[in-house]
């Protein structure tokens, strides 16, 4: 259960500068401190009021048509206006708009929300908030058109909705200042409508060219205390897809080299210095100014201040929860002001940071909450590092990097470590650790394990009431014996350390040999309190349970695969992740699935070696079954949508998709590979996948490009297996009835359980005898396929799918 990185989730779809506000005393003069002092207090205004007709705003593959209704302006900020009300509750008032998802996969998620592949929804009201050319398009409509102006529905209008306006804004107030006070190209300005549809309630309609995913389509949801922000659909604007070089350029600036000196108090309260070295390219076509920077930190940790190249700038930081969702992030976006803008070339940016990330966990055991946005970041870049921490001395801190010194000044422990290569990121944990090494080769495992369990592990005392004695014969009748309290002894997490170091050691040196050298030759591990693991650089957490023998865990009866997740699967996937997401990455969300499938895929390689083939095959059937499930919608988990839909298959109707799919069904389509290249392809295809995106990012696309190199000749291009387990959803019943014929083979495979359109290559085994075994394909079409097979001999045997090569029942 590796937790997604800390900042991946960010680049899905979002506003990439969504969530701050800005609302801070600033010195006159400054564009980004006179834009967030103008939203502060951003209303409509009465007297900028029209009743129009037929109206449309087209942002490429979106329509908006303001059919009949009142249009209010906002109060202009930097001379223009950001806002419009459209208000349609009058006679013959109406508006619309149209949306048509251009891929087959987001018609249907657009269909799971709204039961229509295409969006077609009136609305009665709509608030937009814009930074590109709709002020300039309202404008120029009011002025061809001249109609009247109808202030005393302005006034109205205004009381009513201009609190609204500005809890709307506060979604968007850092991307606002950056565009205006940038001085944004308008083809690269934001345009955001919250509508109040009449058939599916309100929801949002984004167009953002500076996004991955320029069209998105949204609602804010409620369940079970918890909120979600459901994407119905979100895909590239038309432009992009005729042209990706029309997309957004990845960064504004690169981030070459962090230092930071942090320091933990006595009360483990982070105060601590970054130094980022970044540099920024030649042009950028978003900006024409460079004058405020962005960047993602934990929400527990505040920034007071901050400089570029020894200048101050002002740091405005705060959060919103519009915004957090868009983005799918427990961080926040924070924005640097600069008193002039960046030119190209080298720069230096010193911030001073502190929070409280680090969480008591009790008797002694600390939990990092914070573990890898404990300082600010501008997207997960490859970076180089070095770290001082000072900590108290009783405390041991381990860290990302190759510890360079670590000395003990006073009541002070200062630790030193620096990467000799290029990482995404640093992370560090604590506690009075007890250490175990192993190595193999150039490979080498430190463990650290706590002295005690954390509070929720720690044993209850258990009330045991002696049996009276027997009351029989002449033995007199005694006093009832008084309940005893038996105090069971707590769990030691330190007991089995070598054991835990020999087996890191073991994942270690058998991923390296099939997959080439990790990112640092050492690997540091650490205890974590809860039941996932995450695994960083030369650094990994590993739930307090791994370090337990399954005695002292808490019953997993009926859940699962639980205990041999933490048995068998925990620490080969995160140290797996040293090569998958931590030395290459994925270009976005949709891509996203393949680290965790890959990782959690060399989990089950070195089970395979450790425990058998069957031992592997088990946990894929779990994986199977688990993918049937009926989920809390009352539909099968695997019904949420299709892998590339990331983290958007966690809505508030498939809250347990995301796992479910992305780990489980991608180990699959991981292993569907392997099954159809042969060991020795598959492997080799591993290392070159690798070696060839080493500190870059790869797509599901570039994947299946490559796989289809190493596919043995004569077998069925990998296409369709893309397309039926990647693209789309469905885990298809199978049944085959096969009769000998002289000269050949009558096959019958009846597919039951997935969509008319579903098709995918079948593995067919025909035994001849004599160890003569020989395999096909046979593509199923519809329900039923059948098929004539000339052969020269007739097989003794025919069977479906033998080797568990396929995601499939059988009948």
């Amino acid at each position: 259960m590796s937790h997604r990185s800390p900042l991946t989730r960010r680049c899905l779809f979002s506003l990439p500068l969504a969530g701050v506000s800005l609302a801070q005393t600033a010195p006159p003069g400054k564009p980004a401190a006179a834009v967030a002092a103008a939203l502060k207090d951003v209303s409509f205004d009465p007297e900028r009021c029209w009743r129009v007709r037929d109206l449309s705003l087209a942002r490429e593959d979106l329509k908006l048509y303001l059919t009949d209704g009142f249009v209010l302006l906002s109060k202009p900020v930097a001379g223009a206006p950001i806002a419009a009300l459209f208000w349609a509750e009058v006679d013959g008032g109406d508006g619309e708009v149209l949306l048509l998802p251009p891929s087959a996969g987001e018609r249907q998620s657009l269909a799971r929300f709204t039961e229509s592949p295409n969006l077609d929804e009136h609305f009665k009201s709509a608030i937009l908030i814009f930074t590109d050319s709709t002020a300039a398009e309202i404008d120029s409509f009011l002025r061809d058109g001249a109609p009247k102006p109808a202030p005393e529905m302005g006034a109205l209008l205004a009381g009513q909705f201009s609190t609204t306006l500005r809890n709307l804004i506060t979604s968007f107030e850092a991307r606002i200042t950056q565009d205006i006070a940038g001085k944004v190209i308008p083809q690269f300005g934001l345009f955001f409508a919250a509508l109040a549809g009449t058939g599916h309630g309100n929801f949002d309609v984004i167009y953002d060219p500076q996004a991955t995913d320029q069209l998105v389509v949204a609602q804010l949801q409620y369940r079970e205390n918890r909120s979600y922000y459901n994407i119905w659909t979100s895909f590239p604007s038309r432009r992009v897809r005729k042209d990706p070089s029309q997309g957004p350029p990845l960064r504004e600036f690169e981030i070459e080299h962090v230092a930071i000196e942090a320091t933990l108090g006595a009360d483990l309260h982070l105060s601590a210095t970054t130094t980022l070295r970044v540099r920024v390219p030649e042009s950028s076509r978003i900006r024409g100014l460079l004058n405020t920077l962005a960047f993602d930190i934990s929400r527990r940790v505040r920034v007071p201040e901050a400089s570029v190249d020894g200048v101050p700038a002002q740091v405005l930081q705060r959060e919103n929860l519009r915004s957090s969702l868009l983005r799918g992030s427990e961080n926040e976006v924070f924005l640097l002001a600069l008193e002039s803008h960046l030119t190209p070339g080298q720069h230096s940016i010193v911030f001073r940071q502190e929070g409280d990330v680090i969480l008591p966990a009790g008797n002694g055991v600390y939990f990092v909450s914070a573990r890898g946005t404990w300082y600010p970041h501008h997207g997960l870049q490859f970076a180089t590092y070095d770290l001082t921490f000072r900590c108290p001395k009783h405390l041991n801190l381990i860290a990302t990097g190759d510890l360079i010194d670590e000395q003990v000044d006073g009541d002070t422990r200062v630790t030193k470590r620096r990467s000799s290569v290029p990482l995404r990121i640093a992370g560090f944990n604590l506690g009075e650790y007890k250490k175990s090494s192993a190595s193999r080769g150039p490979l080498r495992v430190d463990v650290y394990a706590n002295r005690t369990v954390e509070a929720s592990l720690t044993p209850r005392r258990d009330v045991l009431i002696a049996p009276p004695p027997p009351t029989t014969g002449r033995q007199p009748r005694l006093a009832a014996p008084q309940p005893v309290l038996v105090s069971t002894p707590a769990p030691d997490p330190a007991a089995q350390i070598d054991l835990l170091a020999a087996e890191v050691a073991e994942a270690f040196e058998f991923l390296a040999a099939r997959l080439g050298p990790p990112p640092l030759q050492t690997l540091a591990v650490s205890p974590i309190p809860g039941t996932f693991g995450q695994g960083f650089p030369g650094l990994i957490y590993l739930s307090t349970l791994a370090y337990l023998p399954p005695r002292d865990r808490p019953n997993f009866a009926n859940q699962g695969l639980l205990p041999v997740f933490f048995t068998d699967l925990l620490v080969a996937h995160e140290v797996a992740h040293q090569w998958w997401g931590n030395t290459i990455t994925t270009a976005g969300y949709r891509d996203e699935w393949m680290m965790e499938a890959l990782a959690n895929y060399s989990a089950l390689l070195l089970l395979e070696r450790k425990r058998g083939l069957r031992a592997l095959e088990d946990v894929l059937d779990n994986y199977r079954d688990h993918l049937l499930q009926k989920g809390v919608n009352g539909q099968p988990i695997d019904a949420a949508g299709p892998i590339l839909l990331g983290a958007r298959l966690e809505t508030s109707e498939t809250p347990e998709a995301y796992r479910a799919i992305v780990y489980e069904k991608g180990t699959w389509v991981v292993h569907m590979l392997r099954r159809r290249l042969g060991d020795a392809q598959f492997f080799a295809m591993l290392r070159e996948l690798h070696s060839r995106h080493l500190r870059g990012r790869v797509t599901t696309a570039g994947l299946l490009a490559l796989a289809q190199n190493f596919r043995p000749k004569g077998s069925p291009s990998l296409d369709q297996l893309f397309s039926a387990y990647v693209e789309g959803v469905g885990i298809p019943q199978l049944r085959l009835q096969w009769k000998a014929r002289r000269g050949g083979l009558t096959l019958d495979l009846e597919q039951s359980g997935v969509g008319e359109d579903f098709s995918v290559d079948v593995p067919i085994e025909l035994d001849f005898g004599r160890g003569k075994i020989e395999t096909r394909w046979l593509r199923t079409d519809g329900a039923r396929t059948t098929a004539e097979w000339n052969l020269p001999v007739a097989p003794l045997r025919v069977v479906l799918d033998p080797r568990h090569s396929l995601l499939a029942q059988k009948k």
